[in-house]
C-alpha cells in the first residue's frame, strides 16, 4: 500500500513536471509567433498622404475631410494597394516640404516640372492636362503678348506651386516680378484689395472655385495671357526616402485605373464641375 502512494507521488509529480514544460513551450512559442507577427506589422509601412485644398480637385469640408477628383483617384489606388494610409490637408507649403523630407510621405496633387524631378520619386500622373493662365481684374488695361511683357507688372503666386516655380525657371523674380504667398486661399482677395498686384496666375479649371473660396465673382476676372509651355499635368509623387518598391507598387495600382476603366469613370463624375472659364 505504501508503494503504491509512492508510485502515485512519482507518476503525479512527473506528469506536474511534463505539464510544466509543456507550459514553458506554449509560452516561448507563443512569444516567438508574437514577436514574428509584431516584425511583420511592422515591415508594412502607412503611406502618409499630404495634399492641399484645390477644388476640385481636392476639397477639404469644415470637418477636414477630404473629396475631389484627385482624392477619389488616390484613395482608389490606396484601396488597391497593400498599404494603410493617412490622408492630410495642409497648406501647399507645408504639404511640399513633407513630401520631401519624410520617409513613405506622399502628395497630390502636383505638377510635374524639370526643377521638381530630382526632388520626388514620381508615383504617376492623375489629371488631364489643364493649362496655365495669367489672370487680372476686368476695369483694368493690361496687355501681356508675351512673357516678357509680363515682367511690367507684379504677378501674385502661391508658393513652391507650378506658377511660382515656373516663372522662376523663365526669369521673374522674387520681390521685383513676383509676390509670392504662403497661403493659395488669398490669392484672388490679394488682386482685389491690393492696387500693386496687378496678375494672378491659375488654371482655368481652379480659378472660378479660388474666386467662390474669396467671395468674388468670376465675372470680374478676365484671362490676360496663357503660358505656353507649363501645362498644369497634376501627378502622384512620394519623399525621395520612400523604398523604391513602395513607388513600383502604387504605380502598378495607380495605372491599372487606367486600365479597367475607374480612371475614366471617376473622371465622368467630374469633369461637369471642371469648368473652362474664358
Amino acid at each position: 500500500m505504501q508503494q503504491d502512494k509512492k508510485t502515485l507521488a512519482i507518476t503525479t509529480q512527473h506528469q506536474s513536471n511534463v505539464t510544466y514544460q509543456l507550459k514553458k513551450l506554449l509560452s516561448l512559442a507563443m512569444i516567438i509567433f508574437t514577436g514574428t507577427t509584431s516584425a511583420d506589422t511592422n515591415n508594412v509601412p502607412v503611406i502618409h498622404l499630404v495634399t492641399e485644398h484645390l477644388p476640385p480637385y481636392q476639397i477639404e469640408n469644415k470637418n477636414k475631410k477630404s473629396s475631389g477628383f484627385a482624392v477619389d483617384i488616390i484613395k482608389e489606388t490606396m484601396a488597391r494597394s497593400n498599404y494603410t494610409y493617412s490622408l492630410k490637408s495642409y497648406p501647399w507649403v507645408r504639404s511640399y516640404k513633407l513630401a520631401q523630407i519624410k520617409a513613405n510621405h506622399c502628395i497630390f496633387s502636383i505638377a510635374r516640372l524639370k526643377s521638381r524631378e530630382a526632388l520626388f520619386k514620381w508615383v504617376g500622373p492623375i489629371s488631364k492636362v489643364n493649362n496655365t493662365a495669367m489672370w487680372g481684374l476686368k476695369d483694368q488695361k493690361i496687355v501681356v503678348n508675351n512673357l516678357e511683357d509680363a515682367k511690367k507688372y507684379t504677378i501674385a503666386v502661391n508658393r513652391n506651386d507650378i506658377a511660382h516655380t515656373g516663372l522662376v525657371e523663365r526669369g521673374f523674380i522674387e520681390g521685383k516680378h513676383l509676390y509670392v504667398l504662403d497661403d493659395a486661399k488669398s490669392l484672388i482677395n490679394i488682386l482685389i484689395t491690393r492696387p500693386e498686384i496687378d496678375l494672378i496666375v491659375a488654371d482655368d479649371t481652379t480659378v472660378n472655385f479660388r474666386a467662390e473660396l474669396a467671395g468674388v465673382s468670376v465675372d470680374k476676372l478676365q484671362k490676360i495671357h496663357e503660358i505656353k509651355g507649363l501645362p498644369l499635368d497634376f501627378f502622384f509623387a512620394c519623399s525621395r526616402q520612400t523604398d523604391d518598391k513602395i513607388i513600383k507598387h502604387l504605380a502598378t495600382k495607380l495605372h491599372s485605373l487606367y486600365k479597367d476603366g475607374t480612371y475614366e469613370a471617376i473622371w465622368n463624375q467630374w469633369k461637369s464641375k471642371m469648368i473652362s472659364i474664358e
